[in-house]
């Protein structure tokens, strides 16, 4: 059975989620240590959601229990944030989320990327197995379905675009302004780009890895420096945005209040976008810093939510036919092998009573070998046509797995098909 445990930014905030953070190599540690168990994690800036299909609650209980030791954390301290779902919800909600209706910006698209790097992750290490793979390959399609038949993403606007709006709330337009991105990765390119696209010229990276910002740079045409000068950039920056993946915090209040002593009255807004927070919330106390971070960007109002609302009808009627069809296959390929099991069956018997024929046939009799062998293939399959449609029909039903052991029973099939 299918189950997942969800923590996201529809009932834990900020200080919560970033708790959860798992690095790459976290992730890929935890995953490579679940040997024969079908799991995957998705883990954003907005949700940490664990994917299994085992065979009882109690397994799933015991993999959260373990991801969440990662950090530290018990499971019975995330009660109240923590949603659990079984069979057909799980199925449905890894839909919705990698078509973005679960996401802070409704329809966003970056989501489907992240499901994406999930399947990829667990598919490294051996934990997307047949069932796993086949729900995540079909959450993708449908995905990549709703972003092509509807417009529930044109104009959907990502978290670095929600904190570049916030950015304007503060400042007003930016292309007049200074501006310093902290980091050099997916979210630091993505701010980058969409400030290129505003206009915006006055741009510096500045990363803990120089080489990577100033790769960055290069493709964009900005500036970069190494994070060793990111103090005498600020001194100089109207907005800064954070986007790092570094485990601690960067920016304290004492490397703060220097620079703000030193812009003598400047305002400062700072855009926190990275998890976990890569400035001391307490800097937001420093006079002249104005602080946004990621539950502040949940509050933004997009002009055009109301119109992508407005789509949710026609993305959920496809997100409707692609789970119709991926059950279809799902339960087909669950009785697959007992199909298999019964047609490997019958043809040993067909192939022995065909050999028992043969012996007492004359030499030369060919044309007489052909008919009973087509006779018997045609006797066999409408003796199991039936038997196989029932079983198909049955698939996914409460009576499937009894009637998948009688037909393997009246067909002497082993018990481990």
């Amino acid at each position: 059975m299918f189950h997942c445990r969800s923590i996201s930014h529809h009932r834990a905030p900020l200080a919560i989620r970033e708790q959860l953070n798992l690095t790459q190599a976290q992730q890929a540690q935890w995953l490579a240590q679940q040997a024969g168990v079908e799991v995957a994690i998705l883990s954003t800036c907005n949700r940490l959601e664990l994917y299994a299909h085992v065979p009882a609650r109690h397994q799933m209980d015991a993999l959260w229990a373990s991801l969440l030791s990662q950090r530290s954390i018990h499971p019975a301290d995330l009660t109240a944030q923590t949603v659990s779902l079984a069979g057909l919800d799980v199925v449905g909600h890894l839909f919705r989320v990698s078509c973005g209706l679960e996401s802070m910006a409704l329809g966003e698209p970056q989501i489907l990327g992240q499901v994406t790097h999930a399947y990829e992750q667990a598919q490294a290490r051996a934990t997307a197995g047949a069932a796993l793979s086949l729900l995540f390959r079909a959450a993708i399609h449908a995905a990549k379905r709703v972003h092509t038949e509807t417009a529930i993403g044109q104009g959907a606007t990502s978290v670095g675009s929600l904190g570049i709006a916030k950015a304007e709330q503060t400042l007003g337009p930016l292309v007049q302004h200074k501006v310093v991105v902290l980091g050099a990765g997916e979210m630091a390119q993505t701010i980058v780009k969409a400030l290129v696209q505003r206009h915006v010229r006055d741009i510096t990276l500045v990363s803990r890895t120089y080489e990577n910002a100033r790769h960055l740079a290069d493709e964009w045409q900005v500036g970069a420096r190494p994070i060793t000068e990111l103090k005498e950039a600020l001194v100089q920056a109207d907005v800064l945005f954070t986007t790092s993946n570094a485990p601690f915090t960067i920016l304290a209040c004492e490397d703060l209040e220097p620079v703000m002593t030193t812009r003598q009255g400047r305002q400062l807004c700072i855009v926190d976008i990275a998890l976990p927070r890569d400035v001391d919330p307490a800097v937001a106390e420093i006079p002249g810093v104005c602080l946004h971070d990621l539950d502040g960007l949940q509050r933004v109002i997009e002009t055009n939510q109301a119109e992508r609302q407005a789509l949710i009808p026609a993305v959920e009627d496809i997100l409707q036919a692609e789970q119709s069809a991926f059950w279809d296959d799902y339960h087909g390929r669950m009785v697959a092998p007992t199909i298999r099991k019964l047609r490997e069956r019958a043809e040993q018997v067909r192939q022995a009573e065909l050999s028992r024929v043969y012996r007492r046939l004359p030499p030369g009799s060919e044309r007489e070998r052909l008919l009973f062998d087509q006779f018997s293939h045609r006797f066999m399959n409408k003796m199991l046509h039936q038997l196989i449609l029932n079983l198909k029909a049955r698939a996914g039903k409460e009576d499937s797995a009894l009637l998948a052991a009688v037909a393997q029973d009246l067909f002497g099939v082993e018990d481990n098909v």
